[in-house]
């Protein structure tokens, strides 16, 4: 659970084929509390089976927090002090988004 004191900020990346995966992960991390600055696809070249959360302001208890959210993914560290962002999540082609309709 996210404290309401604290303001984390995220980027995610779809990391897939799969069109609309990241708006998914987008919308399920919002809903959990993060806030989701920015989105886009992930270079060709970093495709992925599983789900990377990158923790890039040190904050790796936060990255677990996310990874959680996410259903067990995999934390790196990979610090970026030139990035408005404190979470790179790139999703993976194991996640499945909830199977009830996050906005009707």
């Amino acid at each position: 659970m996210i404290p309401d004191s604290v303001r984390i900020r995220v980027e995610v990346l779809n990391a897939t084929d799969t069109r609309g995966l990241g708006r998914l992960a987008t919308a399920w991390l919002r809903d959990h509390g993060f806030d989701v600055v920015g989105t886009g696809t992930a270079p060709e070249a970093a495709r992925l089976d599983s789900t990377l959360v990158l923790d890039r302001s040190g904050h790796p208890e936060w990255a677990r927090l996310a990874a959680g959210a996410m259903g067990g993914a995999r934390i790196e560290a990979r610090p970026d002090s030139l990035r408005y962002l404190d979470l790179t999540v790139l999703v993976g082609r194991s996640w499945r988004p909830p199977p009830q309709t996050l906005y009707p």
